[in-house]
C-alpha cells in the first residue's frame, strides 16, 4: 500500500513537470517576467509576451535574442547545422501600449538544416531600447552602421538587425546590446 502512495506522488511530480518542459522564465532580478510559449516546434517561430516596464520612453522599444547553449559536441570551429541563434539580422520589434502585453516572435537564424536544434537549449533575453529607431524611413536606413532597415515605424519598414552575424559565433552568450542605453530586461530559457 505504501508504495502505491509514492508511485502515486512520484507520477503527479513527473505530470507537473513534463507540464513545463520546454520553455523557462526568469523572475529573479529581472524587472519583467517573460511568457513563452509551450512546446515550441523545431520548424517554427518562438512566440513570447511579457507585461512591458512602465519607465520606458515615449518611441522605446523591445526586441529579443535566443542563443544555443552548448550543444552535443560541437564548437565554434565546428557548429552544428541546425540554428545557433535567432535570426539577429531580421529582429521583430514590439513597442509599449499602456494596459496591454508585447508580442514577439523568434525566427531561426539561417543554417544548414532550417530550423532550432533538436534537443537544444537557448537562452533568452529581452532587451529595451529606450529611444525610437534610429530612422523613420524605408529600407535601406544608414543612419546607423549596426541598424540596417526601420522596424514598426510604419507599413512598408522591415525589421531591424541587432546584431551583424560577425558580431555572433555559437557558443557565445547572448549579445551585448548595440544601441547606447539598451539593456536586458528579462531573461527565459527555451527547450526544444
Amino acid at each position: 500500500m505504501r508504495w502505491r502512495f509514492h508511485f502515486l506522488i512520484l507520477s503527479v511530480i513527473t505530470l507537473s513537470l513534463a507540464g513545463s518542459v520546454g520553455t523557462t522564465a526568469s523572475t529573479g532580478s529581472d524587472p519583467v517576467s517573460v511568457h513563452v510559449q509551450q512546446e515550441p516546434s523545431i520548424a517554427g517561430n518562438v512566440h513570447l509576451s511579457f507585461r512591458p516596464i512602465d519607465h520606458l520612453p515615449a518611441g522605446g522599444y523591445y526586441y529579443a535574442v535566443i542563443v544555443l547553449k552548448p550543444y552535443s559536441r560541437y564548437t565554434r570551429s565546428h557548429p552544428p547545422p541546425c540554428s545557433t541563434s535567432s535570426d539577429m539580422e531580421h529582429t521583430g520589434y514590439g513597442y509599449p501600449h499602456p494596459g496591454h502585453l508585447v508580442r514577439l516572435a523568434l525566427t531561426p537564424a539561417k543554417s544548414l538544416a532550417r530550423h532550432w536544434c533538436r534537443g537544444g537549449v537557448y537562452s533568452g533575453g529581452i532587451y529595451a531600447v529606450p529611444y525610437p529607431p534610429p530612422c523613420n524611413s524605408t529600407y535601406p536606413c544608414r543612419s546607423e552602421p549596426y541598424k540596417a532597415p526601420c522596424a514598426g515605424i510604419r507599413s512598408g519598414c522591415v525589421e531591424g538587425v541587432v546584431a551583424p552575424r560577425k558580431f555572433y559565433r555559437y557558443p557565445d552568450e547572448l549579445p551585448t546590446p548595440l544601441a547606447k542605453g539598451a539593456h536586458i530586461i528579462g531573461h527565459f530559457q527555451v527547450t526544444f
